[in-house]
């Protein structure tokens, strides 16, 4: 059950796996199993690689609870006691605990291995140890329940097969003291209740790659989707300018459209000259022209209009010679009235 934990007694011990292990149970050249294999590190801290903390203060009182349960202690694959047996599947041990000593400070164990569990450390496919053990709420060791032989380390321990070696270079996190249940982040990572350590590791790996792959495409969008701001402004900016210069060629378009169908009604007999404005205010609404266009359509035809509608009354005329202003002005007669009368 590593990271997890569960009360034996009204909120006073916890039991807690955790791999202190530069415990090799395979060196890199293969070698037969262990007779004695490291249990705990030397205290009083101990801290685990995911950053857990406990005590050891007191190793001595670890053997005596030992000695005082008068029966080896399993140690099994991957803590199947822990994760497998419990949902009655089959977790059978690789060996047993059968005495414990302290060495410089660490808790050995005497293991007797089965042939199975022997050969697979020879193989090198088991490296490491797992202790499983009873602590208080504050941590202190209380006495060893177990161990699980597995292949990713959490505690600074020697190889098993390789028992005199110096600590492995996998330095601790220092972290704060916590202890985990990590029945909630295999929820969250999809995985079943009892996984184990090494499949929560490598779910945890898993996530950590997509989101360093998640940002780096955040980071370099695509260039088919995404442009620069700069080239989108400008892009938004010339579309404005055309927008604007299209909308004056249609209103000077509409303008000349409206001009010819009034003039055309007034040609035509169906408006009056004089209401050309009031007709080109209507053409000026939304739909105004189409409405013109029908009403001209259904208007009678009310004059044809004046040949003098549209002309200068004072052009054509002729100006008085010098001679005919002065008839004009000795009978009393203006220009107009004179050439009125010629």
């Amino acid at each position: 059950m590593f990271g997890t934990s569960c009360t034996l007694s009204p909120m006073t011990t916890r039991t807690a796996t955790a791999l202190f292990s530069t415990t090799s149970i395979a060196s890199d050249t293969g070698s037969a199993a262990p007779a004695w294999v490291q249990l705990l590190p030397a205290g009083p801290e101990l801290v685990a690689r995911d950053g857990r903390r406990w005590r050891l203060s007191d190793p001595q009182a670890v053997i005596a609870a030992f000695k005082a349960n008068g029966a080896p202690l399993p140690i099994d694959y991957e803590h199947g006691q822990a994760h497998r047996a419990p949902k009655g599947e089959t977790a059978p041990a690789a060996g047993w605990i059968t005495a414990m000593e302290i060495r410089d400070g660490a808790l050995w164990g005497a293991v007797e291995w089965t042939d199975k569990a022997a050969a697979m450390i020879a193989a090198r496919e088991y490296r490491f140890l797992s202790p499983e053990f009873l602590h208080s709420k504050t941590g202190e060791i209380l006495r060893i329940a177990g161990a699980g032989l597995v292949n990713r380390p959490a505690l600074r321990m020697a190889a098993l097969s390789r028992a005199e070696d110096p600590a492995s270079p996998d330095a601790p996190s220092n972290l704060p003291e916590t202890s985990m249940d990590l029945t909630a982040l295999c929820r969250a990572l999809g995985l079943d209740a009892g996984a184990s350590i090494d499949n929560i590791l490598a779910a945890v790996e898993r996530l950590k790659t997509e989101h360093q792959t998640a940002t780096a495409a955040a980071s370099a969008p695509d260039i088919e989707r995404f442009v620069p701001r700069a080239d989108y402004d400008q892009a938004i900016a010339r579309a404005d300018t055309a927008e604007t210069a299209l909308a004056a060629e249609q209103a000077k378009i509409r303008e000349a459209d409206v001009n010819a169908a009034i003039e055309d009604a007034v040609k035509g007999g169906k408006i009056a000259p004089a209401s050309r404005e009031h007709y080109r205010a209507l053409c000026a609404q939304e739909g105004g022209l189409d409405r013109f266009k029908d009403l001209v359509g259904t208007l009678p035809v009310i004059g044809k209009p004046s040949d003098l509608d549209d002309k200068d009354p004072a052009a054509g005329k002729t100006a008085l010679t010098d001679q005919q202003r002065s008839i004009a002005s000795k009978l009393g007669l203006s220009d107009e009235e004179y050439a009125a009368t010629a």
